[in-house]
């Protein structure tokens, strides 16, 4: 993989990723603890970063671009937003990608198994997680992500939101007549300084 150069790559948050999902020792990917390729992290940043934009109108007041797609599926393998990602972002998308990562992983341990035991002729393994643990662990999470996104609000980020009537771009008349609310009383083509065709 070549060296992250631009801090919009999504690269680079690689490594708070990779704290949140493998633990505080996954330093690297070398590092014992790590579970994940640094693709494997990049495509989970780029997926948060696509949901959180998705579902908070924008709050993020980024984009996410796809910065390269793969030769043989044309599938998005690098990613890049504009502008570059603020702490309070980062902060938020990687909320967002542990919450994900961990509802999967959890809810689709094989058969829903919260306990099991594996024996061989002369050994026997097993082992047990709590399902009210699996569910704290979620809840938390979620309110980790939802004081996030409460941060980015006090914090003055907005989203950018704007809309155009496709009808009243089309045809102003059938507009006026059908949505009124739209072009109000200055019906005429102007609309607070934007002159339609």
């Amino acid at each position: 993989m070549e060296p992250v150069t631009d801090l919009r790559d999504t690269r680079v948050l690689i490594p708070r990723l990779r704290r949140a999902l493998d633990g505080p020792t996954a330093m690297s990917s070398a590092a014992m603890s790590s579970t994940l390729s640094d693709e494997q992290l990049n495509a989970i940043g780029a997926d948060a970063i696509a949901t959180m934009i998705f579902y908070s109108d924008s709050l993020l007041g980024s984009t996410l671009e796809v910065a390269e797609r793969d030769p043989i599926y044309m599938a998005p393998v690098a990613w890049r937003t504009d502008p570059a990602l603020t702490e309070d972002q980062v902060a938020c998308i990687v909320s967002q990608a542990a919450l994900d990562y961990f509802f999967a992983r959890l809810s689709t341990t094989p058969g829903g198994k919260t306990a099991e035991t594996i024996k061989d002729e002369a050994t026997e393994w097993s082992w047990e997680v709590s399902p009210q643990a699996i569910v704290e662990r979620l809840r938390q999470l979620r309110a980790d992500r939802d004081k996030a996104i409460e941060n980015l609000i006090e914090a003055g980020y907005e989203a950018d939101v704007s809309w155009v009537s496709f009808l009243t771009v089309r045809d102003r008349w059938t507009s006026y007549m059908i949505e009124p609310w739209v072009e109000g009383p200055g019906f005429g083509g102007i609309n607070d300084g934007v002159i339609y065709p």
